[in-house]
């Protein structure tokens, strides 16, 4: 059973954190907005919803981690060949994944 409350805090902080990403992006690589700034904002948008409704049971902290590490394999390959960094990347969604669980399970208190 889906608990509306935890897939609406996870959604919103993978909002909050994207976009953290599409500034840090823009000022601090250089990559425009627009498409890939707006792709990070999405891709971690959909990462918070996903955690947010994942089924699966297991430690919080593993949780956030994989999910993380699944969605930053994309950031990761999405920065090929750019001036941006796929190792990077990867880390900060693995980050931001375990991040998210952390302020839903921990914070709000809403369990998996």
């Amino acid at each position: 059973m889906v608990k509306w409350s935890r897939v609406l805090i996870t959604t919103v902080f993978g909002l909050v954190f994207g976009i953290i990403c599409l500034f840090a992006v823009r000022y601090t690589v250089g990559i425009a907005f627009w498409p890939l700034g707006v792709s990070y904002l999405v891709h971690h948008i959909v990462l918070g919803f996903a955690i947010g409704v994942s089924a699966w049971k297991m430690h919080w902290a593993a949780h956030g981690t994989i999910w993380g590490a699944l969605f930053g394999i994309f950031t990761a390959i999405a920065a090929v060949g750019t001036t941006n960094n796929p190792f990077g990347n990867f880390v900060f969604t693995v980050i931001w994944g375990f991040l998210i669980e952390t302020i839903a399970t921990k914070g709000f208190k809403q369990a998996q």
